[in-house]
């Protein structure tokens, strides 16, 4: 008698040295996996802060240091400046790129706000003025070097965009500007941070109206440093 093996029969083999050999094929790509898992949850973005614009350049502030890159350039914590005027710059970061305009900060969400530079780089602008970018009480703002005042001093209007109650808190006073002498108010400001660096309880002034229309970083906060103008780069070293 003849038997037929059906032609859809598989027939499995156990094969004992082929498991021998995959096994540690197997481990090895699992391990891998787990080691790509782990590093991907691990890293974080950096820090970023638009410093400073210009043609095809931009100057960033990444993490713990002062970057100037021109279009096409990358750094080692993978940003690239894709392209900058003095309106903005595109920079990509992972793989995504967005447009930034001066003052814009991509914040890693894992870093200490305790981390501090031991000191501010500032570059002279094309305005012949030194001009850097940090915030007040957590809102992003626009800074006008001016070491001839005695504090840090804002119009109104942007002391109302900071946040800064100071009718409530403040003390009136008269101060002498450029078009006169003017009605003011001293405030305290609870923070005032640029280049990672935080400074907390700095006396400003707030000028009724909207002038200065860029608030000026006065004395109140640059006597904390010791100031080396080089020309055209100017240094703030932390004294404390």
């Amino acid at each position: 008698m003849i038997k037929v093996r059906s032609p859809n029969t598989l027939r499995i083999v156990h094969n004992p040295l082929y498991f021998g050999n995959i096994f540690p094929y197997t481990i090895f790509f699992a391990i891998v996996i787990l080691l790509a898992s782990i590093s991907e949850r691990c890293w974080s973005a950096p820090h970023i802060e638009v410093i400073a614009l210009f043609k095809n350049k931009a100057m960033l502030h990444i993490d713990t240091e002062q970057v100037l890159l021109s279009a096409g350039e990358s750094t080692k914590h993978g940003v690239t400046l894709i392209s900058a005027n003095a309106y903005g710059a595109v920079i990509e970061v992972e793989g995504v790129r967005r447009r930034y305009s001066l003052g814009n900060v991509v914040r890693n969400t894992n870093a200490s706000e305790n981390k501090q530079d031991p000191e501010i780089i500032v570059y002279r602008g094309i305005d012949t003025m030194f001009r850097t970018v940090g915030s007040m009480n957590g809102y992003p703002v626009n800074f006008l070097i001016d070491t001839g005042a005695s504090s840090i001093a804002m119009s109104s209007q942007e002391a109302k965009r900071l946040g800064i109650n100071y009718k409530l808190n403040g003390k009136p006073t008269w101060v002498s500007t450029a078009s006169g002498v003017e009605k003011a108010v001293t405030v305290l400001i609870d923070k005032v941070t640029i280049s990672g660096i935080t400074i907390r309880s700095i006396e400003g002034l707030v000028i009724e109206g909207t002038e200065p229309s860029t608030p000026l970083l006065g004395m109140s906060y640059l006597n904390r440093f010791k100031i080396i103008n080089d020309g055209n780069l100017m240094r703030l070293k932390r004294k404390y």
